[in-house]
């Protein structure tokens, strides 16, 4: 696969711009040919050619952390948990950010290609959210709300990795592009009032992430640690011997990594509700 060579799990983590990049431009091809094969379909079809694409480069980024966690348990890494595998997530980062500027840079630039959103408009539709403004406004859901179905898309995020190995990059995408479309949104509504539409794409973009970032970043995070504790898990049980040192040693992080990223939605909910 040409991605294969691009791309391997250590370049990626000294080089995250790389999968930014790469994360764009077959982003573009998978809207595009999700379009043109089977445009009815091509929302859902989008996401799940974006997640077949870079399956199986996250497949080996787990392996490549799980590999980290055999080596601490082994007294090779004397780096803790989180040093380890911090460069993971941001290339979980760069990836995520990638996706979320080729969608949305087509909402914007490509009109006849609306079809390809249609889910996710009706997304916003179904959560009461008609326009930009009620989707930036603090009133709505509670703290609970927030809670719970935040934390129903971590855990979601860890299953589907710890059964699929790199699963979680399905909800991953299609978190993204939901993001996209909310950005889209909030570009289409400066142009409304006149600006033009490269000024209105400029700004507008960096504005619209601004303006969720606060409860944004933590909630994101939390489904990337989520997903990384699903994934090198899912590696251990593979390659490791039940309860030996190194398969404790990933348990231990799999484990204190969802702790982690519980306290995160637990943050970006809080946050989300009194904003």
């Amino acid at each position: 696969m040409v991605l294969e060579s691009m791309l391997n799990p250590k370049s990626a983590e000294n080089k995250p711009w790389h999968i930014f990049i790469i994360a764009f431009f077959y982003s573009i091809i998978a809207i595009f040919f999700s379009h043109q094969l089977f445009p009815q379909q091509s929302s859902i079809l989008t996401v799940a050619m974006i997640t077949i694409i870079f399956v199986p480069f996250f497949q080996k980024m787990f392996v490549f952390e799980e590999e980290k966690d055999d080596m601490a348990a082994e007294g090779k890494n004397s780096q803790n948990l989180f040093t380890r595998h911090w460069k993971s997530i941001i290339v979980f980062s760069a990836f995520f950010l990638g996706v979320i500027i080729a969608m949305s840079f087509v909402f914007i630039f490509f009109p006849s290609f609306d079809n390809v959103f249609m889910l996710q408009k009706g997304w916003f539709e179904n959560h009461g959210i008609f326009s930009i403004s009620a989707a930036t406004t603090g009133s709505g859901p509670n703290f609970e709300t927030f809670f719970l179905n935040n934390t129903q898309v971590m855990v979601l995020v860890f299953v589907f990795s710890l059964i699929f190995g790199a699963g979680a990059i399905f909800i991953l995408v299609w978190n993204a592009s939901i993001i996209a479309v909310f950005t889209g949104l909030f570009v289409r509504s400066f142009t409304e009032q006149g600006w033009s539409l490269t000024t209105a794409y400029l700004l507008g973009v960096p504005i619209s992430l601004g303006s969720i970032a606060l409860h944004g970043i933590p909630e994101i995070a939390a489904y990337f640690f989520a997903g990384l504790a699903g994934g090198i898990l899912s590696v251990g049980i593979v390659r490791e011997n039940f309860m030996s040192k190194e398969f404790k040693e990933i348990f231990k992080d799999a484990l204190i990594f969802l702790l982690f990223a519980e306290l995160l939605i637990v943050f970006a909910a809080f946050l989300e509700a009194v904003i």
